[in-house]
């Protein structure tokens, strides 16, 4: 009871993390990944500085690094900036008029004051010291009393005269103190001591400056000055000296220590924060297209689970490499690549390349040389992958991917160096990590057949081989059945080449999709050698074995740990079809109105979910009958094939393979060549015409009618017991 509870337990766990497996995807891996990036590994961070103060050891660069030093193009900037003048407005006569006109204008008040007869000496000061804007000393005030009228006119002239002349200049606000000092030496030496006093007080204070700073176009010009300076790069090379034992740490060292990453810190909440939003937008990217293209090839939560934990092993192992200019160049990257591309599909590798690639760049200094390099070797492995049957193809493509890194390493190189000898060692490290990529796939594809059972192309190579245990179970105990097998494969394969699918693992799928009936291998016509069990038992019963050899299938599928995906084919190769011989026989013992369940004669399916599966379904279908049928005119054959792909076409057997109407009509062409080749059609020589029509509907499909599609002749297989019907019905 317990253990019961504990396996519905279970169940309803698997089922629950089905339902929700892209959620979870998305919170581990975005988790994860912001883990690893936020957090420093030991040792990476330890030296510990501040600016001003002195270094506590000597510190050398871990690394090579070129980078923009904030820093100094910041201080080249200010300094250009700085080296522009300020730019003033036009001069403004309007400014001199206005001056000379306020001149006039106290001259006039003064001719006043001077011609007033009844005010007395002291009142007519205290008139002229009480002109806003003019301060006039006593001494002067009464110089311009005392002044008889030829002497007081020749004191208003120089004065205008000067006012006239100075406003005339350009004279800024940091000029105007010097202009007034000039102002009070312009007086004439003509003039008597009592005038040139009153000539030096009274000019200078007429004078203003004439042109004022423009701030907005000061400022602009500046700003493009500023514009105008290149960002100021700054390099070290590896092992490089940065700063000695109890020297003082400047601003440029302090910058160089961040860029290096060698300063320790605290808990950096902002780039754990700028992490966490890189590592959501790469998840979410990957989520929303897994969702719209991928979630129907791959339903089962295991390839979302192991695609997640590729993404984490190479984000750690980024982090790890991405430290080191050396290890950088080593980053197999494309490793991730290819097992995609075969895995999964190639425009997912892609996308997952990109997006790896830019992360990469992204924690690592000199982001873009370092993401185009990754980028340029991933995509090139994964766009020049074919026969990916075949181990050469992956050397093949690492190769093609050492030759995408070199040209990355070219173009930078080309770009900031002229020494042949320093792309020696970078192009070496390109060529091993392309070694180490292919080999790393390889050793990838191992890993997910044996710990996952996700299939690969090693694991199917291996299950090819007709010495496997249970082929050779399988020829031991129904040898009929292992003929059909082998004869399925080569017919589906060839079918799945002309469509682009996968020819390996429908050839391999079509070697075990019938190993089930080795359970009870007399039941099945192809295994029996003489008397029909099926004669003496209710077709309630033989439809229950001959279905029952999927479930048995299954079962020692399971036992024989055979990749998830053959085990889909098996259980799909029939997808939903009736046992038509036998419900006919049901129908028959029933008699004119009785009620026969279908469901007892349907194969349980589901109906195939690939379009490899449903390849191997048309294929076993169409051997099985052709077997049965031996057509041996073109005419027949083509007859068999399309009534049985239409079939599966209006029965909706082939709608959630994938499959489209296009496919379909290349896999009847190739179905149909296929038999022409095994059955020798042969050119029909004059004089056999009518031969060919008596025994027309023989050959075309004489197979029981519960083997033959519908609308074939029903008296076809009138010769051939009940039982002999199970291999026209393809079971």
């Amino acid at each position: 009871m317990k253990r019961s509870l504990l396996v519905e337990q279970v169940d309803r766990f698997r089922l629950w993390v089905r339902r929700h497996g892209l959620w979870l995807f998305l919170i581990v891996v975005t988790g994860g990944m912001t883990l690893i990036l936020a957090y420093d590994l030991p040792g990476v961070r330890d030296l510990d500085v501040t600016a001003g103060q002195p270094a506590p050891r000597d510190v050398f660069a871990p690394r090579g690094l070129t980078f923009t030093s904030e820093l100094l193009t910041t201080q080249a900037r200010e300094g250009a900036a700085r080296a522009v003048a300020d730019v003033y407005t036009p001069l403004d006569l309007s400014i001199g008029r206005a001056q000379l006109g306020e001149a006039r204008n106290v001259f006039a008040y003064v001719d006043t004051v001077r011609a007033d007869s009844s005010a007395s000496t002291e009142r007519k000061l205290e008139y002229l010291r009480a002109i806003e804007g003019l301060a006039i000393s006593e001494e002067v005030a009464e110089g311009l009393l005392s002044l008889n009228a030829a002497d007081y006119e020749e004191v208003k002239v120089e004065v205008l005269a000067i006012i006239e002349d100075l406003m005339r200049e350009e004279i800024r606000p940091i000029q105007l103190a010097e202009y007034q000092r000039t102002a009070q030496r312009l007086a004439s030496l003509e003039l008597t001591p009592l005038q040139t006093g009153v000539v030096t007080e009274l000019a200078y204070q007429f004078i203003v400056p004439t042109v004022f700073p423009d701030e907005e176009t000061t400022a602009a010009a500046r700003a493009a000055a500023a514009e105008a300076v290149q960002p100021v790069t700054r390099s070290v090379v590896r092992d490089e000296r940065i700063i000695r034992a109890g020297d003082i740490v400047t601003e440029a060292d302090f910058e160089l220590f961040v860029e290096l990453g060698l300063l320790r810190s605290g808990p950096n909440w902002r780039r754990a924060a700028s992490m966490a939003l890189a590592s959501l937008l790469v998840t979410v990217t990957i989520g929303l297209y897994w969702a719209r293209f991928q979630r129907g090839q791959f339903p089962n939560g295991r390839y979302l689970g192991v695609l997640g934990g590729f993404l984490l092993i190479f984000t750690l192992t980024a982090k790890i490499m991405m430290v080191s200019d050396t290890l950088a160049y080593w980053y197999p990257l494309a490793a991730l690549s290819l097992v995609l591309a075969v895995v999964y599909d190639t425009r997912f590798a892609i996308l997952v390349t990109v997006l790896m690639a830019g992360l990469a760049g992204f924690i690592s200094p000199n982001s873009f040389e370092r993401a185009a390099y990754l980028t340029a070797g991933g995509l090139l492995s994964i766009l020049t992958l074919r026969d990916a049957q075949r181990i050469s193809a992956f050397f093949r493509a690492g190769l093609i991917a050492a030759v995408g890194y070199t040209l990355i390493i070219v173009a930078l190189w080309l770009l900031g160096n002229t020494n042949p000898a320093e792309l020696a060692r970078p192009s070496a490290f390109a060529l091993g990590n392309g070694m180490l990529s292919s080999a790393l796939t390889l050793a990838g594809f191992y890993i997910l057949g044996g710990l996952f059972g996700i299939v690969t192309i090693l694991q199917l190579q291996d299950l090819s081989r007709l010495d496997h245990p249970l082929l050779r179970e399988l020829l031991r105990r129904a040898p009929g059945t292992y003929h059909h097998s082998i004869m399925v494969a080569n017919l589906a394969e060839q079918a799945a080449e002309r469509v682009g699918a996968n020819s390996t693992l429908v050839r391999v799928g079509a070697f075990y999709h019938d190993v089930g009936k080795m359970v009870r291998p007399p039941f099945f016509v192809e295994n029996q050698e003489g008397a029909d069990p099926h004669a003496s038992l209710d077709a309630y019963t033989s439809a229950r074995i001959v279905i029952s050899h999927v479930p048995d299938g299954l079962a020692l599928a399971r036992k024989y740990r055979l990749p998830f995906r053959i085990q889909d084919i098996i259980a799909e190769h029939h997808g939903t079809r009736l046992v038509k011989s036998f419900y006919r026989k049901a129908q028959e013992v029933a008699g004119e109105g009785g009620d026969v369940d279908q469901r007892a004669f349907r194969y349980p399916g589901p109906r195939p979910g690939s379009r490899e599966a449903a390849i191997v379904m048309l294929a076993d279908a169409i051997d099985a009958t052709s077997t049965a049928v031996r057509p041996n005119t073109e005419r027949a054959i083509e007859k068999l094939v399309n009534s049985i792909v239409e079939d599966d076409v209006l029965e909706g057997q082939l709608n959630q393979s994938g499959l489209s109407m296009g496919d379909i009509e290349q896999l009847r062409i190739s179905f149909i060549e296929s038999l022409k080749g095994r059955f020798h059609v042969r050119v029909q020589y004059p004089g056999n015409e009518l031969l060919l029509v008596e025994n027309l509907p023989e050959l075309a499909l004489p197979a029981p009618p519960a083997a033959l599609p519908e609308g074939l002749p029903a008296n076809a297989g009138a010769a051939r017991p009940v039982a002999a019907a199970v291999p026209g019905e393809v079971t």
